[in-house]
């Protein structure tokens, strides 16, 4: 039968098996509240996030979080998931460790629907490295400025934390190439506080 048409003592049934992560579970709480309540008004807008409780809760959660950035419009894509931030403006700044090697050091850089930014980063320092994607779940900036500033500190960071982890470990930390990649980063942020010293100079 279709999850919308269960009764509520069935939909409560549904999402009591569902385990929410911590930041869900007040989601899910509101939900359950509703359901025992009759609360067509929350009912309502809950289920028009999904077709079963977990993509009810997690999809209602990512709304909340979208809306930092000004996403407001209600698109599900074809499995169901919702697909709504889509920033503008978005640049990828890529930092090359070897000639002819594609990029494994970079930050993406976006804006959201109400002039919100923010970021991904991805870093290698070898064999080891890491990183994720822009979206939703980055840091809120308020501009493109403190936004790229805020990536560039982050990759200095993670290959700080790198070298001091793998210090003894050449094959994921390979000296050389992170240094490649250190100085065009601080080379890039040394510019950007120039510009900035300019700016304010002439202002």
């Amino acid at each position: 039968m279709d999850y919308r048409n269960l009764s509520a003592s069935e939909k409560i049934e549904q999402v009591r098996k569902y385990r929410p992560y911590k930041e869900e579970r007040r989601y899910m709480a509101v939900y359950l509240t509703a359901l025992r309540r009759n609360d067509r008004k929350t009912i309502d807008e809950y289920e028009s996030f999904g077709d079963d409780p977990r993509h009810i809760i997690m999809n209602r959660r990512a709304y909340d979080r979208g809306q930092l950035f000004g996403f407001t419009v209600k698109t599900l894509n074809e499995h169901g998931w919702l697909k709504n931030a889509e920033f503008t403006n978005v640049e990828r700044i890529e930092f090359i460790d070897r000639k002819g090697w594609v990029a494994f050091n970079y930050v993406t850089i976006g804006q959201g629907a109400n002039g919100k930014w923010s970021y991904g980063a991805s870093y290698s320092t070898g064999g080891s490295g890491g990183g994720y994607g822009l979206g939703i779940w980055g840091e809120v900036y308020n501009n493109r400025k403190e936004c790229l500033t805020a990536a560039l500190r982050e990759l200095l960071s993670r290959h700080a934390r790198q070298r001091e982890r793998l210090k003894n470990d050449p094959t994921n930390f390979n000296p050389t190439l992170s240094n490649t990649v250190v100085k065009q980063v601080q080379a890039m942020l040394q510019e950007m506080t120039v510009a900035k010293q300019l700016t304010l100079l002439f202002k």
